[in-house]
């Protein structure tokens, strides 16, 4: 069977984090891990033996802002070390705070089923692209999620002379995502493009891959589940993740059958410190 590799972003080593090594834990799977540089005392070792058939593999450790062009960062830093350890059938990005809706088997039976296919989430409405992509948010890396009371701002005082970037079509989505190998090569020789597209950007982890995969020949290949109004119960990119009761909701004991009977190959988000009992219940049926 063709092997997989798994690439997590993480900020905490906590329960759900230690629970997601251990449901990725299968022979045909690798899971390579980017801790942020924030978190201290954190044991790469001890990580690497939660896992008993998988193998784990750590990156460069870097620092992460929500919205910088770190976290576009830490994701090429993930890319580049999965294709140079290895040739996958996918590449799936998951956060800390994902788990997975799928025994290893029937994932791997699944994206089989679906070979080629470019599993990324689109949005409907681009407006907001110009705004991330065409301005300088010099302080990104330092105000984080305080930034949006500053960017209209931004853009207004850029407006009348700001002319970057107009030369793309930009496209917009959840930034999580199951690729294949040949789009996942792609992306990595286009670093110095996405360097100096996005850099100083605001929130474009949402955009880069997204654009360069509907700008390439790769579009052809963009999955798409039609089985649901709601997107996000229906996404493309295999994640569950409810943006309605939550921004994201974090799932609890009584979500168990609604996840379980999603579809999705994936979920976020999850807490120990909100319900610890639904980590538990996923794990012990999953594994």
């Amino acid at each position: 069977m063709a092997k997989h590799a798994f690439l997590v972003i993480a900020h905490k080593n906590d329960k759900t984090f230690k629970t997601l090594i251990e449901m990725l834990d299968y022979k045909d799977n690798d899971i390579f891990v980017h801790m942020d540089a924030k978190l201290k005392n954190y044991s790469p070792a001890a990580t690497e033996k939660l896992a008993k058939k998988s193998r784990v593999f750590h990156t460069e450790r870097t620092s992460v802002t929500w919205g910088g062009y770190s976290q576009i960062n830490s994701e090429l830093v993930l890319l580049k070390k999965a294709t140079e350890t290895g040739k996958y059938e996918y590449y799936h990005l998951l956060s800390g705070e994902d788990l997975p809706l799928m025994k290893p088997d029937e994932m791997h039976a699944f994206f089989a089923e679906n070979k080629g296919k470019e599993f990324l989430e689109f949005f409907k409405n681009n407006t907001d692209c110009v705004e991330r992509v065409r301005y300088w948010y010099p302080f990104q890396e330092i105000l984080g999620k305080r930034i949006p009371h500053f960017t209209k701002l931004f853009a207004l005082i850029q407006k009348p002379f700001c002319r970057r970037n107009k030369d793309v079509s930009f496209y917009r989505g959840t930034n999580w995502f199951s690729i294949t190998d040949s789009f996942a090569r792609y992306a990595v020789s286009k670093e110095e493009w996405i360097k100096r597209t996005f850099r100083k950007t605001w929130c474009c982890d949402e955009v880069f891959l997204h654009t360069l995969l509907k700008n390439s020949d790769f579009s052809k290949n963009i999955y798409c589940d039609k089985r649901s109004k709601n997107s996000w119960k229906n996404s493309c990119c295999m994640r569950y993740i409810d943006w309605e009761r939550g921004a994201p909701y974090t799932f609890r004991l009584e979500d168990y059958d609604e996840l379980i009977n999603s579809g999705m190959a994936f979920a976020r988000k999850f807490d120990a410190k909100v319900d610890a009992a639904i980590i538990d219940k996923l794990k012990n049926g999953i594994i």
